[in-house]
């Protein structure tokens, strides 16, 4: 029986210790900074592919389509070009750093989880916490080689995009900042409504990893006792309990495209 967690808030202590986790990106800040301006460089080449779209629209209605079509597909090519180049080697320098990283973050962990005093492991079981060590060094790879990127390219995007409509049409930047605040609220809420489900996904996950756990390390008793069953169907519910839960997330997510 599992007991329930209890909700934390977010608290600056929390952030300040959710920020401690990049002192392992320190060694490698060169590396890190450099995928930096690679991930800037891209994120300013997409933002001229619709300013370049609407030049060609604009060449057309004023009847010279013919004169600035090769001008501007050149131009459209040589910035795909230069994006590919740019992702490539950002997505490059970011892995590296993060395998960096985390390969120093698992080597703290687990010295300080072995040093820890034995009432702590008899009070928490094998299986959980190598499943806890792994899902969630992992859940910190996919934020520091995609999720970060993602966020800080979003930024980037917003302000040039931001900057591009104030140049176009004062007007049209006002109508869309005005509306801006609805949608941030919407996307805090629903942010929230699916963080619930990743953490219960992990939990499940972790709960499963137990089970095989258990079952493996007293086989003996399974065996004896001929519990093979009473195992399976227990194993066979948590499973299909992740299942709904991915599938429940999955439509919430669908909502959003």
């Amino acid at each position: 029986m599992t007991t329930e967690v209890p909700k934390k808030k977010i608290t600056f202590t929390g952030l300040g210790n959710a920020l401690k986790l990049y002192r392992y990106i320190r060694p490698f800040r060169v590396e890190f900074g450099i995928g930096l301006l690679f991930l800037f460089g891209g994120s300013l080449a997409s933002l001229a592919f619709p300013k370049l779209l609407g030049d060609l629209v604009n060449s057309g209605t004023e009847g010279n389509l013919a004169e600035s079509i090769n001008r501007i597909a050149l131009l459209l090519v040589a910035i795909l070009v230069i994006q590919s180049v740019f992702s490539y080697f950002r997505t490059v320098l970011f892995v590296n750093v993060t395998e960096k990283s985390l390969a120093n973050l698992r080597q703290d962990t687990y010295n300080q989880l072995i040093r820890l005093p034995l009432k702590f492991f008899e009070q928490r079981r094998v299986g959980e916490l190598n499943s806890r060590i792994s899902a969630d060094i992992a859940l910190l790879q996919d934020t520091l080689t995609s999720t970060l990127a993602e966020f800080l390219r979003q930024i980037i995007i917003i302000v040039g995009g931001i900057s591009l409509l104030v140049y176009t049409s004062l007007e049209l930047t006002l109508f869309m900042l005005a509306i801006l605040p609805a949608i941030v609220l919407m996307v805090f809420f629903f942010g929230r409504f699916i963080r619930r489900y990743s953490k219960q996904m992990q939990k499940e996950v972790a709960e499963s990893n137990t089970i095989v756990e258990e079952t493996l390390q007293g086989i003996r008793s399974v065996k004896t006792f001929t519990n093979e069953f009473l195992e399976m169907g227990r194993y066979r519910e948590r499973t299909l309990e992740i299942a709904k839960l991915g599938m429940k997330g999955g439509r919430s997510v669908s909502y959003t495209h």
